[in-house]
């Protein structure tokens, strides 16, 4: 009797494994991510460096959005902003060198800041690289300028970040995201005043690496 239940036992367990390994019923599939599913570089951090030699279009300017920027915690004096470039596209593509960027007062006026690539306390002077966007995520820029000593003349409400894509310059027009004594401000001080100028960082796949600590 004994013997007669453990091999039914034996073959109710050889029964289950063999249902488990074959026919469509028992069969385990992993799902991946698709590109439009992953976390986009503002929540996790999905855009990446080129690899040499790879062929990624450059991102079409009807791609590209600007996204208002976040104000960075104030060191040695500097008031800066990240902004990001989202890619909205329907394909992976790749954005790259600097920005051009200016500042606008609440009339609508150009600010005559002088604008400096890299330099500063916060932003990085690394050169340029490559950053590849994949559907939905970011890449970054960081603007940041010295306080003024002598009193602010006029506060910069607006930024215009352009970047050229495909022979088309992109160009996007948001508020600066910073206010009161930490606002970009045109200072009293005159040209020569070290708070009239801004530095702008290189497009970076992260948020770090626009800091000269990044």
């Amino acid at each position: 009797m004994r013997r007669s239940v453990k091999a039914a036992a034996v073959a109710a367990l050889v029964a289950l494994v063999a249902g488990g390994c074959g026919g469509s019923t028992g069969t385990v599939h992993h799902a991946t991510l698709a590109p439009s599913a992953q976390p986009s570089s503002a929540a996790g951090g999905m855009a990446r460096p080129a690899a040499a030699g790879t062929a990624v279009p450059r991102c079409a300017a009807r791609a590209l959005v600007l996204r208002p920027g976040r104000f960075v915690v104030p060191m040695t004096g500097e008031h800066a902003v990240m902004y990001a470039l989202t890619n909205r596209g329907p394909v992976t593509c790749t954005v790259s060198g600097y920005p051009e960027v200016v500042l606008y007062d609440a009339g609508g006026a150009a600010l005559p800041f002088r604008y400096a690539r890299g330099g500063g306390a916060y932003v990085t002077s690394r050169r340029p690289v490559t950053v590849v966007l994949a559907r939905g995520t970011s890449a970054y820029v960081l603007v940041a300028k010295y306080r003024c000593d002598l009193g602010d003349a006029r506060n910069a409400a607006a930024i215009r970040l352009a970047l050229p894509a495909h022979g088309a310059a992109f160009a996007g027009r948001e508020a600066v995201a910073i206010t009161g004594a930490a606002s970009f401000s045109y200072c009293r001080g005159g040209q020569h005043d070290p708070g009239q100028v801004i530095a702008v960082s290189p497009v970076e796949p992260t948020q770090g690496a626009t800091r000269s600590l990044g």
